[in-house]
């Protein structure tokens, strides 16, 4: 009998104690003041993104910086940021129109290593096909992720803005581009 007491007495402590608990959480809530205005913060001064563009409208040309550099045939090709996280326009010499004038000026801006060079390009569809030499697959292969993309973008981007095309394939020697740990196999529009 004394332990029935017990545990009845144990039961009724446990729900006050849960009630007190609750009715403590609401009179606690109720004395809080309201905020009325949000408090006022300071951003950092930071272009906002431009909204995406519909399919219908084409992009804007990108102006580079320094577009003519010294005076003579120039192109636009897009060099990684000093922190290596985003690429940007900038104006490059180029001996000539092809297709390896734009890939020397990448490499003479330091966006591409030396010694890579273009085999073949072909463009249906506003599709271009780019085949690249053994030495930018093994160029993209060894520099890892954020490196990877530095060379496949600057790459992409620059030959969508001097050909005028929708994306760009990338192959090495005829066969699909490989990373390592990815098969670019596909189309690939440039990067903003």
């Amino acid at each position: 009998m004394k332990k029935r007491v017990w545990t009845i007495v144990a039961v009724i402590v446990i729900i006050a104690v849960i009630i007190g608990a609750c009715i403590f959480g609401y009179v606690s809530g109720q004395n809080e003041p309201e905020q009325t205005e949000p408090p006022a913060t300071t951003e950092p001064d930071t272009p906002q993104e431009e909204p995406d563009q519909p399919d219908d409208t084409p992009d804007t040309p990108v102006q580079p910086e320094n577009p003519n550099p010294s005076g003579g045939e120039s192109v636009v090709v897009y060099v990684p940021d000093e922190q290596g996280e985003t690429l940007t326009p900038v104006g490059a010499d180029a001996e000539d129109d092809s297709d390896q004038a734009l890939v020397d000026a990448l490499i003479t801006a330091g966006s591409l290593p030396e010694g890579v060079a273009v085999n073949s390009s072909s463009t249906a569809d506003g599709v271009l096909t780019l085949d690249m030499n053994a030495a930018y697959g093994e160029a993209v292969r060894s520099s890892g992720t954020t490196g990877e993309n530095m060379l496949i973008y600057s790459l992409v981007n620059t030959f969508v803005q001097a050909r005028g095309v929708d994306s760009v394939i990338i192959t090495v020697d005829g066969a699909p581009l490989e990373s390592g740990h990815e098969i670019y196999d596909y189309p690939l529009q440039a990067t903003n």
